[in-house]
């Protein structure tokens, strides 16, 4: 488990970095117009929300789960995997919340 978590939090990273040079790149087509306008806010405002913030919760999630078995914050792992996982899960809910009303 423990390897492809490893892997999961690696490709998560790849990822929203791609993610992250698209939102630039459509902010940009927004604003100065190097790509199509229309597409540009579309793309901005509907399609790379809702994968940024999933791929970001779970890099976040999986390093922050790392991190406080280092600093041995929880006795076991699965308390501090439970405390991960309700505050993602808080978030994701919270962000769609905000993002579907």
């Amino acid at each position: 488990m423990e390897k492809f978590l490893i892997k999961l939090n690696r490709f998560s990273a790849w990822v929203l970095l791609v993610l992250i040079i698209l939102f630039i790149i459509s902010g940009y087509g927004m604003t100065k117009q190097i790509i199509d306008p229309v597409f540009a806010t579309y793309l901005h405002d509907n399609i790379l929300p809702i994968p940024l913030f999933i791929f970001f919760l779970l890099h976040v999630g999986i390093s922050i789960r790392y991190a406080l078995q280092r600093w041995k914050l929880f006795k076991e792992k699965k308390t501090a995997d439970t405390y991960v996982l309700v505050i993602s899960l808080i978030l994701l809910f919270f962000f769609f919340w905000l993002f579907f009303r």
